[in-house]
């Protein structure tokens, strides 16, 4: 019987598919199942952790809340607010649990219901607390603040002795509410006993003072009576009361998701080792299936292509040789078809393998034509290679010896920062001299042109008085450049201040204009002058007289004082050489009286023509004004960071512009 390939493969994958159905429905069921388990075991959870987080949260309200004000003035508190959002919550999933399938299939609706009730019971345990506290009351509430209220017209009475008997109560009553011990209450009773014996009994006090001090003594005990009964019913160190009532509750309740949670995960457990009987099952019977549909196929194909195949090789191991194919006929229809189809193509190939045989003659002879001229072609291109290896070799060495250079250039770069840095201020001396300050740089290369000192003057060093000079400046030009500059300013400045002793800030800076145009223009021909020089703001504080002496030549800078910028005397020169200013320059100096609060802040023209932004504009001054407006009552250490912040999201990925300096001073 011939009967089609396709029958049989479409047969045996249907069998397949069906019993592939069947188990994917097993499994997808049986997974359903296990993921709702899951969901359930999560909300369980859940509900374990919000009431673990009540809890606490009911511990943070009862230790912390009742002992201030807001507790009995407000009302409700945060916490306690709180406190009611994480029990409609918790409600809510004890709810979910209450209405989901599992909780019916699986037999846990009693459970569930004595955790609502139990839960119930612990929210009415926990307002009741609540209610005896504020009862309670503190300071000027409740009953504390009615029994402070007797004490204190009590304490008030102009008598010695009233005094000590009042304060003799009060440490009883503070003994009481601090330790719980009712030992203390039979003592302020006998306390107020003997209080009472001495008003009786007492010569100097007026009947009229007597029946005063009677009546405030009867009412403080009284409330005092109250309290403690109010105590004994919160109970005494938890142990006891509604605390102790409200800790067994929790714990109940805890223990009974505890048994949910366990039962859960043995209903869990039980569903997967069914899950995987169930699938091991599917599976043999599959392997089965497929192990007997591949059987039979196999042996049908594997005999019609043992036919097909016996003839292909003999019509190829002939030569391909028309007479050598043979036709027999298979059981398989479509092998049936390929057979003689075969004999069509043996005939076809028999008429074009004569033809074809005379064109790769042909074909040949070119081949090995082009062969010769790309060998010829392969010798040029060898030679080519090797001039590229010498010259890449050239390019190499010259490419290792600027890295070294670089390597090298880098280290003195790094070296000469360190040098830099050693000859400012450090962090201890800023601080010892201004306890809130703060001072941000940042070198457009490894070193700067920017640079800020400090110096302490006393009379024992042969200072005139004590100061504290303190100064920021911005050579021309940054990197190298730039801190040639700075460190020949800042030697000259030394000298200036610790050797010539001088605190005043014009004159300090008539004697750096002096000292730099003789170093960098003097006898020197105009062409030959090196116009370079810096801005620099220079301060001289007398914290006794609580007096800022100043001479500013064109350094940026704001004077904030209660959220208004003050206007400081600056002029408009710089230091060094000018050529519209041949004949030199005279800085004065200027006075403030400071107040405290008052701030300072200098800084470069770094930080202002830096470009960046939305628009990558420069950063401009009114930026800076705003910015310092914003931050004056932060601390300073803080005010450094929102400006480290700021600049670097200004700036974004474009190359830093300038060195950028900013110091800032709280007086």
């Amino acid at each position: 019987m011939v009967t089609s390939l396709r029958f049989w493969l479409i047969a045996a994958f249907s069998a397949i598919l069906l019993i592939f159905l069947a188990a994917t429905y097993l499994f997808i069921n049986s997974i359903n199942q296990s993921k709702k388990i899951e969901e359930y075991h999560s909300n369980l959870k859940t509900t374990r952790i919000l009431l673990l987080e009540t809890n606490k949260l009911k511990e943070d309200i009862l230790i912390g809340d009742f002992n201030k004000n807001g507790f009995y003035a407000s009302g409700t508190s945060t916490l306690e607010l709180e406190f009611t959002q994480l029990k409609e919550k918790v409600g809510s999933y004890i709810r979910y649990l209450e209405n989901s399938k599992i909780t019916e299939m699986y037999k846990l609706s009693w459970k569930v219901k004595q955790l609502k009730v139990q839960f119930t019971n612990y929210t009415k345990n926990y307002n009741e607390l609540i209610f005896l506290y504020k009862l309670k009351g503190f300071k000027d509430y409740g009953l504390e603040g009615k029994m402070r209220e007797f004490a204190h017209n009590i304490y008030d009475f102009n008598n010695k002795d009233v005094r000590y008997y009042c304060l003799i109560l009060r440490k009883h009553e503070k003994d009481f509410l601090l330790r719980k011990d009712f030992s203390y209450v039979n003592q302020f009773h006998a306390a107020s006993r003997e209080f009472i014996v001495f008003i009786n009994n007492s010569e100097t006090l007026k009947k009229s003072e007597k029946d005063y001090l009677f009546s405030n003594l009867y009412f403080y005990e009284k409330n005092f009576n109250q309290l403690s009964r109010i105590e004994s019913r919160i109970g005494v160190q938890g142990q006891n009361g509604y605390l102790g009532k409200s800790k067994r509750m929790f714990d109940d309740i805890a223990d009974k998701i505890e048994d949910m949670d366990n039962e859960l995960k043995l209903i869990d457990v039980e569903i997967k080792e069914n899950l995987e009987k169930d699938t091991l099952t599917i599976l043999i019977i599959l392997v089965i299936f497929l192990l007997t549909t591949i059987i039979v196929l196999t042996q049908l194909i594997t005999k019609s292509v043992k036919t097909i195949s016996t003839s292909f090789s003999k019509y190829i191991n002939s030569g391909f040789n028309i007479d050598s194919v043979y036709y027999k006929k298979s059981n398989i229809k479509e092998f049936n078809t390929i057979n003689i189809s075969f004999l069509k193509m043996a005939k076809e190939i028999h008429i074009f393998t004569n033809f074809f045989r005379e064109k790769v003659h042909e074909r040949t002879m070119a081949i090995q034509q082009q062969k010769e001229e790309i060998l010829a072609q392969q010798i040029q291109i060898g030679n080519q290679y090797n001039d590229l290896l010498a010259t890449n070799s050239e390019l190499e060495q010259q490419k290792q010896l600027l890295a070294i250079k670089d390597h090298d250039i880098q280290d003195s770069l790094r070296y000469a920062k360190r040098i830099q840095t050693a000859l400012q201020p450090s962090k201890s001396k800023l601080t010892e001299c201004f306890p809130d300050f703060f001072t941000f740089t940042k070198a457009k290369e490894v070193v700067s042109g920017d640079f800020h000192l400090v110096y302490r003057t006393t009379e024992s060093e042969g200072f005139d008085n004590d100061r504290v000079v303190f100064l920021a400046a911005d050579c021309t030009g940054h990197g190298v450049p730039g801190a040639i500059m700075s460190v020949l300013g800042i030697n000259t400045l030394f000298k200036n201040i610790k050797e010539l002793k001088h605190t005043d800030p014009g004159k300090i800076l008539n004697l750096l204009n002096q000292d730099l145009n003789q170093v960098l223009a003097h006898d020197k021909v105009e062409s030959d002058i090196v116009a370079d020089g810096m801005d620099i703001a220079i301060f001289s504080f007398d914290k006794k007289l609580y007096k800022l002496d100043y001479s500013i030549a064109k350094f940026p800078h704001f004077f904030v004082r209660d959220s208004q910028i003050l206007r400081l005397e600056a002029q408009k020169s710089s230091i060094g050489y000018s050529y519209f200013e041949p004949d030199g320059k005279n800085f004065r100096t200027s006075t403030l009286q400071l107040q405290p609060g008052d701030c300072l802040y200098l800084f470069s023209d770094g930080l202002q023509d830096q470009f960046g932004g939305p628009l990558n504009k420069k950063f401009k001054r009114n930026n800076i004004r705003e910015l310092i407006l914003s931050m004056e009552t932060i601390p300073m250490s803080e005010q450094k960071e929102i400006l480290k912040k700021t600049f670097t999201r200004w700036k974004k990925k474009l190359p830093q512009t300038d060195d950028v300096m900013v110091m800032g001073i709280r007086f």
